[in-house]
């Protein structure tokens, strides 16, 4: 494993006997079309009691998402510009929220700081039957390996690298 910058990185998984695997229920939603198939796994998250909230699983992005609008009903605190955050469809400026007390189903998550991309509106988050964030890689990979079983709609998380 190397950083971005090209540093070497220690082993990334937890020494000995893994202790025992997590699973999180999820929800899958997929097309019926063949050949192809579309799914979008669902997770159910939950910050500071409020939830389930379905965030979309997304192991190939490199940070975890939040509705600006969930941010600012959550009233999570700010902390600052994340920068420029880029995708396959492009660029937008992102904030920093940090959020101290979270979990995937049972799980909980570390304490992080999560970007919102878009504007702030006033109101409720009307969409919670599509995803209002993005669970990326800078929580997964904090487990030394993870698995989506999209036929039991489980996701594996085993165990948390030390």
């Amino acid at each position: 494993m190397v950083t971005p910058s090209g540093h070497r990185l220690s082993k990334l998984s937890t020494s000995g006997t893994p202790k025992g695997e997590e699973t999180v229920k999820i929800e899958v939603v997929a097309t019926s079309a063949r050949p192809i198939r579309q799914t979008l796994a669902l997770v159910p998250v939950f910050i500071d009691g409020h939830g389930p909230l379905p965030f979309a699983l997304d192991t190939g992005a490199s940070r975890s998402l939040i509705s600006a609008n969930l941010a600012d009903q959550l009233h999570l605190p700010a902390r600052g510009s994340a920068g420029m955050l880029e995708g396959v469809t492009g660029a937008a400026s992102a904030e920093n929220f940090a959020v101290a007390s979270w979990r995937a189903g049972t799980i909980k998550l570390p304490a992080s700081m999560i970007a919102a991309i878009g504007s702030q509106t006033a109101g409720a988050v009307t969409r919670l039957h599509g995803p209002v964030g993005l669970l990326g890689s800078d929580v997964l990979s904090r487990y030394g390996k993870i698995a989506i079983d999209y036929d039991k709609g489980l996701l594996v998380l085993d165990p948390p690298v030390k």
